[in-house]
């Protein structure tokens, strides 16, 4: 008897062990076969992007109400951004990029500002903070080189930034060749630039470090040194005299001559200045430090500055259709200062600059008088060492490039 009830407890003994090793292990294996629970698509937050550019006439509230911002919060963002950007001062054109939640709550707002600067707008827990960042740029020296067929501006504008090199060019050697008059097919343009990139990509140039222009089979060099520009001498390139009062124009329309059939009057009389055609409201600069001796309209001339140089030397500029502020007789005036635009004021059939000059009041051809102005002193001493170190390696970069081509 006692035998037996030792077997029975043995038996439940081992129906218990079996009880709680298996049915647990049963369950696991049931659970993990049913398949999870996953949301409708519908139910699901979703994030939208959208690029886009700042439309004509729309606002910074407006924008964000075109993509279903709502207008109370479009206006909690304009007014979270004032204290770090001028809501007022966003352009036309200009580039964003939004994130929005399917129920409209804007997640972050990007807008570039500039080349340089990008303005942030990201959601926080409750509230949204903005911020106004610079980029970090990148900056490497690299060649642009070309060959003018007709112009500086044909030249150089269809390189990115374009624009930029053409103006640059033009005040480089504004002093060595005047672009209206000089320029010659097959002209030569060779720069070394300063290039600003920003995750490998041309945000804009910099200053040019080195440049050569071949015109006419003369070969002009320019080296930067202490924010000013030297052939390889060390011989300052500015002079007392800019060799154009435009900064490049596509031609001279008529000529300083004693004898010419007036377009208008219909008459032979003398033209005793340069015509230089170029468009309505291309800037007009004094090519000398002087002082205005007279500043209105002048009859046939229509608007006319006359400035006073030194050495007996003046300088007008006619059919101006606007003359700059502040130019007024008895006025000082510095080189390459603005004078006016170009127009058709007076009697004249086209816009243009009708550019006059004087020695010691009798009418000289402006153009072989300008090529005449002095040159500034070299550079001297220690400074002259500290210059030639600093070239050699942009004389070099130029010589490469020139090879290379």
């Amino acid at each position: 008897m006692g035998i037996l009830k030792c077997r029975i407890g043995l038996i439940w003994s081992l129906l218990l062990t079996v009880i709680l090793t298996v049915i647990p292990r049963y369950w696991e294996l049931k659970i993990e076969s049913i398949p999870q629970f996953t949301p409708p698509a519908s139910l699901l937050t979703k994030t939208e992007i959208v690029e886009d550019t700042i439309r004509k006439n729309r606002t910074l509230v407006a924008t964000l109400v075109d993509y279903n911002i709502s207008a109370t919060m479009a206006n909690e963002v304009a007014g979270l951004i004032k204290p770090v950007f001028d809501v007022r001062k966003l352009r036309f054109g200009n580039p964003f990029r939004l994130e929005k939640e399917s129920d409209g709550t804007l997640k972050t707002f990007e807008y570039k500002i500039d080349d340089e600067s990008v303005l942030k707008v990201e959601k926080e827990a409750d509230s949204y903070a903005a911020r106004v960042e610079k980029l970090e740029l990148e900056t490497r020296e690299t060649p642009v080189t070309t060959e003018i067929q007709s112009s500086l501006w044909d030249a150089l504008a269809s390189q990115p930034k374009g624009e930029y090199l053409v103006t640059e060019t033009a005040e480089i050697f504004q002093w060595e060749v005047d672009f209206s008059t000089e320029i010659q097919p097959g002209d030569q343009i060779r720069l070394i630039v300063d290039e600003l990139l920003h995750d490998g990509k041309l945000v804009k140039y910099g200053k040019i470090q080195a440049a050569e222009l071949v015109n006419n089979g003369q070969t002009y060099r320019a080296f930067r040194f202490k924010d000013s520009y030297y052939d390889e001498k060390g011989t300052s390139l500015k002079r007392a005299m800019l060799a154009s009062p435009l900064k490049f124009t596509p031609r001279v329309s008529s000529g300083f001559t004693h004898r010419r059939m007036h377009p208008i009057l219909g008459t032979e009389r003398a033209h005793l200045a340069t015509d230089y055609a170029a468009p309505p409201g291309s800037p007009v600069v004094a090519v000398a430090n002087g002082t205005v001796t007279s500043a209105g309209w002048n009859g046939g001339y229509g608007n006319l500055v006359q400035i006073k140089h030194a050495n007996g030397l003046t300088s007008g500029y006619a059919h101006l259709s606007h003359i700059a502020a502040g130019v007024r007789a008895g006025h000082p005036i510095k080189q390459g200062e603005l004078v006016g635009l170009v127009g058709q004021t007076g009697l004249a059939t086209g816009p243009h600059l009708h550019f006059m000059m004087t020695q010691k009041g009798i009418p000289i051809n402006p153009v072989p008088a300008l090529k005449k102005g002095e040159a500034a002193p070299p550079i001297q001493g220690n400074l002259k060492a500290e210059f030639l170190e600093n070239i050699a390696p942009r004389q070099l970069k130029l010589q490469t490039v020139l090879a290379a081509n």
